[in-house]
C-alpha cells in the first residue's frame, strides 16, 4: 500500500521528503502516492520538505504538478477533438493540497 501511515502518521512520500531524496518522491508520486496525507502533526509531504530546506524534492513536487497539468491539457485536446502530446506520467493526480499554490517560490522560503 503506497499510502500506508505508520502510528505518526508518516507514509513513505513524506519520510522521502524528510530525508531529502527527490527521485524516490518523484517514483512515489508518479505511482499513485496521494500528496494530501498529513502527519500525525498536521504535515504533507510538501510541507516537510521546505522546513528541512530540500529544494530539490520540492522541485520534484512542482515537476510532478506540470506532468499532472500537461496530462491534463492533453486530455482536454483529445475530448475536444483535438491530438494530445502524451505524457511520461503514469501517477494519479489525487487531491492537490493548498500549499502547492504556494510552492510557486520553491527554495524561496
Amino acid at each position: 500500500e503506497i499510502n500506508l501511515q505508520a502510528s505518526d502518521g508518516c507514509t513513505a512520500l513524506a519520510n522521502a521528503a524528510f530525508n531529502g531524496h527527490p527521485a524516490v518522491l518523484l517514483c512515489l508520486l508518479r505511482a499513485g502516492a496521494d500528496m494530501a496525507l498529513r502527519t500525525a502533526d498536521g504535515k504533507t509531504a510538501l510541507q516537510i520538505a521546505k522546513e528541512k530546506g530540500h529544494t530539490e524534492c520540492v522541485a520534484a513536487v512542482k515537476t510532478f504538478l506540470g506532468e499532472v497539468a500537461a496530462e491534463r491539457r492533453d486530455a482536454a485536446a483529445v475530448e475536444a477533438g483535438g491530438a494530445g502530446a502524451g505524457s511520461a506520467s503514469g501517477g494519479s493526480s489525487g487531491p492537490v493540497p493548498e500549499e502547492i499554490g504556494a510552492a510557486g517560490g520553491a527554495g524561496a522560503d
